[in-house]
């Protein structure tokens, strides 16, 4: 039997452990509520309905509509993180200052996003100026949020872990999407507020929870940081060429290469199955608004039980095997919403519970496999090419989407395409080894 002092301090680390990773969790919490509403519901709705004028916006002599605008917008801030984010992750690694970037990102953000309340009718330019800043918030703090996952775990503990971290962002998501619904739909009667006005409330009340919770999460987690590179000149021009060696380095560990082209593929076509069922629900299944948040929330809740059974299927089959199964939960579903029936509510939430589940342990489980490879001290620059690389591969599959739906005038044709690439990922990742990891000794040596 131990000694007194020894089962203290045990059970003292214990607490502390437990208290790291539920702050770190709930900043899922947290941020999932602006990605869920704002982003994902209420904000493409609000922005082509109401801020863009009904006759469309004019910019330099051309008049485009409210969703091409929007499109427009999101491929241009995608592009410009995938230049940026990488390199302000290796000057988090280098200036050993991740957890002081990774606030300065999510508080600015959540500011930001709290003041959509402000974007009324005809305010394009200063909606998608908001709408950039909030993003640039949103996407560096996901950076230095996956990059600390190797701070906080073990080998033994990083899959689940991340499948708790996406396990507690679908609630607070689902949650706050709930609160905002019943405002959309109750504020005009009980209220007496107008349906835009419902709108704006509802958008801006997402940046308040991300700050709220923002605050709480950071109050429990204490990461020690790394210290200080010794380099010459500017920081800025260290970490950028960083960048460029770090790619070099990359080719030599074909497991982490193989893994992350996989990564590209099957990752674009969960975000196109994501980014393109609203519109799909709206324009080929003739589903209305209040439906379609409604699939919105469900897919949210079973998706917290579909990361918190990766999890547990991580540690029976391992992690090759859980992605192959999610992959192919996804593949069934976009294959099958090709065949729904216009107007039909009840098979297209059932095809959002298939996606949830596989959805939560595709996304959860690709985190901690690619945080177990790397190299400690790197954690920064590399996660920042993960979570710009997410970004950045949901730019095509949309692209394809439209182009073979205006190429054949069937949108419904569009989904087996897209669906092919994770028949492509499952054959690319047939050739990672999910136990090789890059340690600090060979990532040095190169």
């Amino acid at each position: 039997r131990p000694p007194r002092s020894t089962r203290k301090e045990s059970s003292a680390a214990s607490d502390v452990y437990k208290r790291q990773i539920f702050g770190w969790s709930l900043y899922d919490w947290a941020k999932s509520a602006y990605e869920t509403t704002t982003l994902g519901a209420i904000l493409p709705v609000y922005f082509v309905s109401v801020v863009v004028p009904a006759e469309g916006f004019n910019f330099r002599g051309n008049l485009y509509t409210g969703a091409e605008v929007w499109g427009f917008a999101i491929g241009s801030a995608l592009f410009i993180f995938f230049l940026i984010m990488p390199t302000i992750g290796a000057i988090g690694d280098l200036s050993g200052n991740r957890m002081k970037l990774f606030k300065i990102f999510a508080y600015g953000g959540a500011v930001f996003a709290s003041t959509f309340y402000f974007a009324t009718s005809g305010d394009v330019i200063f909606t998608l100026g908001i709408y950039f800043l909030a993003q640039f918030g949103a996407t560096g703090s996901n950076v230095f949020y996956d990059s600390v996952l190797k701070d906080i775990t073990t080998d033994d503990t990083i899959d689940t872990v991340s499948a708790r971290g996406y396990a507690l962002g679908y609630l607070g998501g689902g949650l706050q999407l709930v609160i905002s619904l019943a405002l959309i739909q109750l504020g005009p009667d009980m209220l007496g507020i107008e349906t835009a006005m419902a709108s704006r409330i509802a958008i801006s009340s997402a940046g308040l929870w991300w700050l709220i919770f923002s605050i709480m999460s950071f109050s429990r987690m204490k990461i020690t940081e790394s210290q200080p590179v010794s380099i010459e000149g500017s920081i800025f021009a260290n970490a950028y060429s960083k960048n460029f060696k770090t790619l070099k380095k990359i080719r030599k560990f074909p497991f982490l290469m193989y893994f992350l082209i996989a990564y590209l593929f099957y990752w674009d076509g969960l975000q196109t199955v994501i980014n393109m069922s609203a519109a799909y629900f709206t324009e080929v299944l003739l589903l209305d608004q209040t439906q379609i948040i409604i699939v919105f929330i469900v897919v949210q809740f079973v998706a917290y039980f579909g990361a918190k059974l990766a999890g547990i299927m991580v540690k029976r089959i391992g992690q090759k095997n859980t992605l192959y199964y999610t992959m192919f939960l996804i593949f069934l579903v976009g294959n099958a919403a090709a065949f729904i029936p216009e107007k039909q509510f009840l098979p297209v939430i059932g095809l959002g519970v298939f996606t949830a589940m596989g959805m939560g342990g595709l996304q959860s489980v690709s985190r901690s496999v690619y945080a177990s490879m790397l190299p400690k001290g790197a954690e920064g620059e590399f996660m920042g090419f993960f979570s710009v690389l997410s970004r950045f591969s949901a730019i095509w599959g949309p692209l394809i989407y439209s182009y073979v739906s205006a190429s054949t005038g069937n949108p419904r044709l569009s989904l087996p395409v897209i669906t092919s690439f994770f028949v492509i990922g499952f054959l690319i990742l047939r050739k990672v080894d999910m136990d090789k990891t890059i340690s600090e000794e060979e990532w040095a040596s190169i």
